[in-house]
C-alpha cells in the first residue's frame, strides 16, 4: 500500500473500511442510517476506487466549494491515477481556504516530489511539520524529499522520527534501509530491510531496497532474486532495476542474461555512461570484441563530457584490456 493511500484509509472510521473491503459493493450502505458523502468518497479511495472517489466528490464539490477536506480527497485519488496538475489544482485551493490545513501539506509535498518539484516539495514538508510536530507522516515524506535530494543525515533523522512516532511500516523501513545503506551503516540497514519484507514480502520499496544492499554485499544471487521480484510488479517504472540485475548478472558472469538487462536499460536511458559501461562488460564475456571498444568509447566520451575523470580512467583502463584481450576488471 502506497504511503498516500495508508494515510487516506486511516482517516475512516473501523467499521466503514471493513464493511467496504467486505462488501461486492464497494460503496457501503449501512441500512441504518445514510453514509456522509465524504466517508464514502475515502471508503471508495481506501477500495482503490479512486475514480468513482472523484465523480462523487466532484457532485459534492458542485454544492460545497469551500469544503476544503473534500478537495483534499479528491486531490488524493488525481494524484492515485497520476493527474498530478489535477491533484494540485484540488490541494491549493484547499490551502486557499485553510492556510493550517496540516495534511494539505503532507499531500501537496508528496505529489510536488512526484512531479520533480523538490523546491517546493522541501517547503511544503517543512510547513507540514511546523504545524503538527508529532504527525509521522510528515516526517516520511520530507525524509523522501532530502533522500532524493541527497542529503542523507537528514533523511535517515526524520526518518528515525517516522519510526519512533508510530510509522514503522515497510515502506519507512524500507526507505531506511535504503538510506542507511548509502551512510555506511550496514547492520542497521540489514535489519531495517530484513523487517521490511517480514511485514510485507511484495513491499516493492523493500525489494529495491533490499537488492541494493545485496549487491552492495557481493550478495549477487540474492540481489537478482530481490530485483527479479521488483520488475516483475511493474516492468516499464523498474528501469534502474534493469540496470543493476544487468550488473549483477555481469559479477557473476552471466552474460547473455546481462545483455538482455542492459539493452533495455540503455534504450530507456541513453545518455548514462554507466549502461554502455555494462553493456561493453556483457559484450565482452560475450565475444564481441567490437561492440565492446564501441561501447567503451561511448561511455569514455560521457564521463569525459560530465567531468567524471575517475571513471574515465578506469574505462580507459578496461579498454586497452580488451584490446589486449586480457579479462576485463569492472
Amino acid at each position: 500500500m502506497r504511503p498516500r493511500v495508508a494515510a487516506v484509509v486511516l482517516a475512516l472510521a473501523g467499521a466503514v473500511l471493513a464493511a467496504s473491503v467486505a462488501s461486492a459493493d464497494p460503496v457501503p450502505a449501512p441500512s441504518s442510517a445514510p453514509v456522509d458523502p465524504l466517508t464514502r468518497a475515502r471508503s471508495l479511495f481506501g477500495a482503490h476506487s479512486f475514480q468513482a472517489s472523484i465523480d462523487l466528490l466532484d457532485v459534492y464539490l458542485r454544492d460545497h466549494p469551500r469544503d476544503a477536506r473534500a478537495l483534499v480527497i479528491r486531490g488524493d485519488a488525481k494524484a492515485e491515477l497520476n493527474d498530478d496538475d489535477g491533484a494540485l489544482r484540488d490541494y491549493n485551493a484547499a490551502i486557499g481556504i485553510d492556510p493550517d490545513y496540516e495534511y494539505a501539506y503532507v499531500t501537496r509535498c508528496e505529489t510536488r516530489l512526484d512531479a520533480g518539484d523538490a523546491a517546493g516539495a522541501q517547503q511544503d514538508c517543512d510547513r507540514a511539520v511546523s504545524l503538527d510536530a508529532r504527525d509521522p507522516q510528515a516526517y516520511k515524506d520530507r525524509a523522501d524529499v532530502e533522500f532524493t535530494n541527497g542529503a542523507y543525515d537528514t533523511a535517515l533523522t526524520d526518518y528515525d522520527r517516522a519510526v519512533t512516532l508510530g510509522q514503522p511500516g515497510p515502506w519507512v523501513l524500507a526507505a531506511r534501509c535504503d538510506v542507511e545503506r548509502l551512510l555506511g551503516k550496514h547492520d542497521a540497514a540489514t535489519s531495517d530491510c530484513a523487517k521490511a519484507l517480514e511485514l510485507d514480502p511484495k513491499n516493492r520499496r523493500g525489494l529495491w531496497a533490499s537488492g541494493r544492499l545485496a549487491l552492495g554485499d557481493g550478495r549477487y544471487r540474492d540481489g537478482i532474486q530481490a530485483l527479479n521480484a521488483y520488475i516483475a510488479q511493474d516492468p516499464a517504472g523498474s528501469t534502474a532495476g534493469y540496470y543493476f540485475r544487468a550488473l549483477a548478472y555481469n559479477r557473476i558472469q552471466s552474460y547473455k542474461l546481462a545483455l538482455e538487462d542492459i539493452d533495455t536499460y540503455v534504450q530507456r536511458a541513453p545518455d548514462d555512461p554507466d549502461g554502455y559501461r555494462e553493456r561493453a562488460i556483457a559484450r565482452y564475456g560475450s565475444g564481441d570484441k567490437d561492440g565492446a571498444l564501441a561501447d567503451l568509447d561511448v561511455a569514455l566520451r560521457g564521463y569525459r563530457k560530465s567531468g567524471d575523470t575517475d571513471w574515465a580512467d578506469r574505462v580507459t583502463a578496461m579498454r586497452k584490456a580488451v584490446q589486449a584481450g586480457t579479462p576485463l576488471a569492472p
